[in-house]
């Protein structure tokens, strides 16, 4: 379960990465039948029959003034869970105590099996007001694990991508400052290519953003295949981004990203790879086109192979909990090679979910925590 239909670039790229990953075990398929409430069609309790487990993720799912009718059924609670990469929409939303009360029943109940976050602050959140009895863990962006394909070649011409989205609550965008950007990029012979990262609905709803721009692109790159919109943005000399995953994908080919919006996540990636000075602002005091210089500057390749490691093993060991959990048989060792990774990894961690759900069931029964007080147990995730 995920944002998946909407043609929203990034989590139609966590659907591909979701298809890719679990296909060789599982018989996997979005939930959602609909784009629009009830999302599917039929009885929930009977749509959740159909399934073994549920996976929920990644994107900002969790919403502090509002609960999706898609993610967080209690329905889906009558059979596995796994939370994975979510983030926490922070900014811009309001908290409201029957929204977190309502949330936190879903992450403390004992179907839950797994949690993950795809960044501290989101995963510090989650601990404080949710408190979950099983850990939060915390990876990049499970998107650094996906696998892109070669670049675009544009023609030999220094080339500056730029992807812009309609704001929150349907508002206008001032493209002021990014058009002080565009006009130092031409004087320094870059051509302007317009990549729209979305197809479908979320399309429709960006191409008012597009329409709003103060300048006239050198082409716009449209489609429905995010492979395209991938290679399009791998074989750009530069980019600024009002989408996050716009950022990681740029990042993956080594391609230095401008981000246009100053919010928490955008800020916490580009400070992962130690270039805060890649962070903009649409309508900051500072003047955009001074981050032009800054583009031209390489990213730290080191520092993104890092994420695209820390997101691969992140999905290993879900992966590998889900096949205890779900398909043990899977996991009977055919060679000797095979016995020593049982022995050495599988066990250990079977041992150790037979333990936390003994825990998990002992402390349902204690009393809960005050909202926003952090128990003793997550304050032990947050040191671990």
């Amino acid at each position: 379960m995920g944002f998946f239909g909407w043609g929203n670039y990034g989590d139609e790229l966590f659907l591909q990465l979701w298809r890719r990953v679990l296909s060789p075990h599982f018989e996997v398929s979005p939930v959602n039948d609909l784009l629009m409430e009830p999302y599917v069609v039929g009885d929930p309790k009977v749509v959740a029959a159909r399934y073994d487990a549920f996976v929920i993720g990644g994107g900002d799912l969790i919403i502090p003034n509002g609960v999706s009718g898609l993610y967080w059924k209690r329905e889906w609670l009558e059979r596995k869970v796994y939370i994975v990469g979510v983030g926490v929409a922070i900014w811009g939303h309001r908290h409201l105590p029957e929204v977190i009360e309502e949330m936190s029943e879903f992450f403390r109940h004992p179907n839950v099996q797994f949690i993950s976050a795809r960044d501290e602050a989101s995963a510090d959140w989650i601990r404080r007001y949710l408190r979950p009895v099983v850990p939060v863990s915390v990876h990049p962006d499970l998107v650094f694990a996906s696998r892109i394909p070669p670049p675009r070649d544009y023609g030999g011409r220094k080339t500056l991508g730029i992807s812009v989205r309609q704001g929150l609550f349907n508002r206008d965008h001032d493209f002021g400052q990014l058009d002080r950007l565009v006009t130092v990029a031409r004087r320094h012979g870059y051509g302007i290519s317009v990549i729209e990262l979305g197809s479908g609905r979320q399309r429709r709803r960006d191409a008012r953003a597009i329409r709003r721009l103060p300048f006239i692109p050198d082409e716009v790159v449209s489609s429905a295949d995010v492979n395209v919109l991938s290679a399009a943005i791998g074989g750009l000399d530069a980019f600024a981004s009002m989408k996050f995953h716009g950022l990681v994908v740029a990042l993956m080919y080594g391609v230095p990203a401008l981000a246009l919006t100053p919010n928490a996540k955008n800020v916490g990636l580009l400070a992962s790879i130690d270039r805060p000075d890649l962070i903009g602002d649409l309508e900051g005091e500072l003047d955009l086109s001074l981050r032009f210089r800054r583009l031209q500057e390489p990213v730290d390749r080191e520092r993104v192979s890092g994420l695209v490691d820390e997101s691969s093993k992140a999905l290993e060991t879900l992966i590998r909990q889900m096949l205890i959990q779900l398909a043990p048989a899977q996991l009977v060792p055919r060679t000797p090679a095979q016995a020593v990774e049982l022995v050495r990894d599988v066990l250990p961690d079977s041992i150790r979910l037979g333990r936390r759900r003994l825990q998990a069931a002992g402390s349902l029964r204690t009393p809960r925590a005050h909202p926003g007080q952090i128990t003793d147990e997550a304050e032990g995730d947050a040191a671990g």
